[in-house]
């Protein structure tokens, strides 16, 4: 989900960075979970409006065949989820190679593997879905050459102070920790093209606003969820320029906490002389996995607050 800066908003960011990250850091795991729930429930409890944008929106989607009591509970787990994912930021420094199967685990990370086999790298696109930095920071202590695609301007007028000087400063401080390599793309996407050149790993969202922002590339609008969503056509792109490949990854997190990382086969993608039309036609690949997994956990997609026309979804022409 988008959040917009506010005072009250501000506030809970020096709280969030300074003492509530403090105490999940030297909490248990289990303790740190327990911290998003309560605050994801405050959160979907005091602040309706946006529940209620999410329950709308869910409804558009899924009224005829979801009843309203499960679409309220969507929008709860939804926005508690939000707050877990921020929990387990906090904790990833305390992750080892030794101690990570107690917290994630992979599936189809054979994929992965083959496709690397052909030398010419890999591109993981995911969604803003789910824990969606934890298999990014797992194949680093796995010993993957990794990097992440990302939109980190400190430098943009709509972020308040608190959101550049303490939000941005200490998220980027800790993410320079992850064994990881990160491609701003408010500054050269040279660092993606060197990953693949090495046939490494490259992690890039490829779901709605976000996913290569400030880029400077097209949204393009595909069929999606039962209307028309805005697509980023990055990673489209960047693999038939290089030859990687494009796998769909999810991460799911269980009933016990820990999570499962799903790495689809890679997508069979359409080479021919015209680029655009191959670009339409891989990036439909991809967002159809995307789709297939949103029903199946409607409640782990964090764009459902901007899934209406005129943010996620196009306007009708007039």
């Amino acid at each position: 989900m988008i959040i917009r800066d506010t005072f009250l908003r501000d506030m809970a960011k020096l709280v969030a960075w300074y003492p509530l990250r403090w105490s999940v850091m030297l909490s248990p795991w289990r303790l740190a979970y327990f911290y998003g729930q309560l605050v994801g429930f405050a959160d979907a409890t005091i602040s309706g409006g946006r529940r209620r944008q999410i329950v709308r929106n869910v409804t558009a989607v899924y009224g005829g065949r979801r009843s309203d009591t499960e679409i309220e509970a969507i929008a709860r787990r939804n926005i508690q989820r939000h707050y877990i994912e921020h929990m387990e930021f906090y904790k990833y420094a305390q992750l080892t190679p030794e101690n990570l199967g107690r917290h994630i685990r992979f599936q189809g990370r054979e994929h992965l593997d083959e496709a690397l086999r052909r030398g010419k790298g890999a591109i993981l696109v995911h969604m803003h879905y789910g824990c969606k930095q934890f298999p990014l920071v797992a194949l680093g202590l796995l010993g993957y050459d990794v990097g992440q695609v990302g939109y980190r301007d400190k430098t943009a007028v709509d972020y308040s102070w608190v959101h550049r000087n303490v939000h941005l400063r200490i998220r980027m401080r800790m993410e320079d920790k992850f064994r990881v390599k990160h491609v701003h793309v408010d500054k050269s996407l040279r660092p993606a093209y060197d990953t693949l050149a090495r046939n490494g790993v490259l992690m890039i969202t490829g779901d709605g606003i976000g996913g290569i922002r400030g880029a400077g590339d097209t949204y393009i609008p595909i069929p999606f969820l039962g209307t028309r969503m805005m697509f980023p056509p990055g990673p489209a792109r960047l693999a038939r320029k290089t030859g990687a490949a494009i796998l769909p990854l999810f991460c799911i997190q269980q009933s016990d906490y820990t999570h499962l990382a799903v790495i689809e086969k890679p997508i069979d993608q359409q080479l021919s002389a015209d680029r655009d039309a191959d670009v339409l036609h891989n990036t439909m690949l991809f967002t159809r996995a995307f789709e297939t997994y949103i029903n199946q956990h409607p409640d782990h997609w964090f764009f459902w607050e901007e899934f209406q026309e005129g943010v996620l979804i196009p306007k009708p022409a007039p």
